[in-house]
């Protein structure tokens, strides 16, 4: 099982899907910690969307996004390897947008 870190992006298998795709993980570290089978995540897109709830990250040196009002109930066996991790920065920028996004 892979180790799995906040503001951590992966890739993302789910079985029975054929439809592997990037994921950033926003789950507490507790929650990380923990034996919770579900962990929180949000899909990292490669285009703009137009939502205005949207953020702009970097993933290994490529431009990205994430909308953050649409987080995933993902299970943690099904995240196969790790990609980047987002910056101090870009991962306070997902939680101010996370919080307006709760406010909807």
């Amino acid at each position: 099982m892979i180790q799995l870190q906040t503001g951590g992006v992966y890739l993302y298998s789910p079985k029975g899907i054929d439809r592997e795709r990037l994921m950033l993980v926003i789950s507490a570290p507790g929650v990380l910690d923990s034996r919770r089978r579900f962990i929180t995540g949000l899909t990292v897109l490669s285009a703009h969307d137009g939502d205005t709830l949207t953020v702009p990250i970097t993933v290994s040196g490529a431009r990205r996004y994430v909308n953050t009002t649409q987080p995933m109930r993902l299970i943690r066996d099904w995240f196969m390897e790790h990609h980047d991790v987002l910056s101090r920065q870009e991962m306070e920028a997902v939680r101010a947008m996370r919080r307006i996004a709760e406010d909807l």
